[in-house]
């Protein structure tokens, strides 16, 4: 089959040509005679005419404005893009979260998946920490649901930056965490200058339980599951 090649008439090429000749982009063009002409056809018409210095310049600030009123949509776009992903991941992770939280096992696996990677252990306690009021949260409610906890035993201390208010700090950590003031320890502060922090930035908050029975259980768990993941890698090789 053959592609039938549409004709315009030499009257409406030649007024192509002069407005390129006037310096117009390829868009003004089109639009001035109708807005049906294919662009590359309008570079065919009109690629042997020489612009001015001023006219290539004109026509470059006017593609840098186009490309400038673009970008707000462009970058809309991509946040609905984004956005959108994050909701398909949402959807497919929303249904295996509420049949895993009242799980005890899986509750105590992620404990012992958040102390191997964030945790610490010290003189008769482990310690975990994090700037992130929702995982602290979740780190002491995982401590409080899956293991006989004596409160007593909790205590919490503070890494801020200087200039940062200690007192109202312990008290927001205090109620993220359960954990009373008493329990709170001297702060350590951070005296760096120039270091940045994002704008809801509350410290990083150090939670301590002294419990060698926990700690050793969360170890031994993590550790296990580690040692059977690779162990099932190994023979699978």
């Amino acid at each position: 089959m053959f592609r039938r090649t549409r004709s315009y008439p030499p009257e409406l090429r030649e007024r192509a040509r002069e407005l390129r000749r006037a310096g117009f982009t390829y868009p003004e063009i089109i639009q001035e005679l109708g807005g049906d002409i294919p662009q590359p056809t309008l570079q065919g018409w009109v690629k042997d005419i020489e612009l001015t210095i001023e006219q290539r310049a004109r026509i470059k600030q006017l593609e840098l404005e186009g490309s400038a009123k673009g970008r707000p949509f462009g970058a809309l776009w991509n946040r609905k893009q984004k956005e959108g992903r994050l909701q398909t991941a949402r959807d497919q992770a929303e249904p295996h979260a509420k049949r895993l939280a009242p799980d005890r096992e899986a509750l105590q696996l992620m404990a012992a998946a958040l102390y191997i990677g964030e945790g610490a252990k010290g003189n008769g306690a482990f310690s975990f920490s994090n700037s992130d009021p929702q995982v602290i949260g979740t780190w002491v409610a995982l401590l409080r649901r899956n293991f006989e906890i004596d409160e007593n035993k909790f205590a919490c201390s503070l890494c801020i930056s200087e200039g940062m208010d200690e007192g109202e700090l312990k008290r927001y950590w205090s109620r993220v965490t359960g954990i009373p003031l008493s329990r709170f320890n001297k702060s350590s502060v951070d005296r760096c200058p120039n270091k940045k922090h994002r704008q809801d930035y509350k410290g990083v908050c150090v939670v301590y339980y002294f419990s060698l029975a926990v700690r050793r259980y969360l170890d031994a768990l993590a550790q296990g599951v580690i040692n059977e993941i690779l162990e099932d890698n190994s023979e699978a090789d």
